[in-house]
């Protein structure tokens, strides 16, 4: 009985790690095109990369 609880304990989290990883890849995928787009200042009006740096300067 305790082999199959720490089976089934080991499978359930072996998943859980499995989603965790492919979450924070996704994460990490928009979180790199976010940051290239945003260091060529590509899309970005002059009033936008004002605006930007207004902000960066207050935070």
């Amino acid at each position: 009985m305790q082999e199959y609880i720490l089976s089934a304990a080991y499978t359930r989290a072996t998943a859980v790690e499995q989603t965790f990883l492919r979450a924070f890849e996704a994460s990490m995928a928009r979180s790199g095109a976010a940051f290239a787009s945003a260091s060529s200042g590509i899309g970005n009006s002059r009033a936008e990369q004002h605006g930007e740096q207004q902000a960066r300067q207050e935070l």
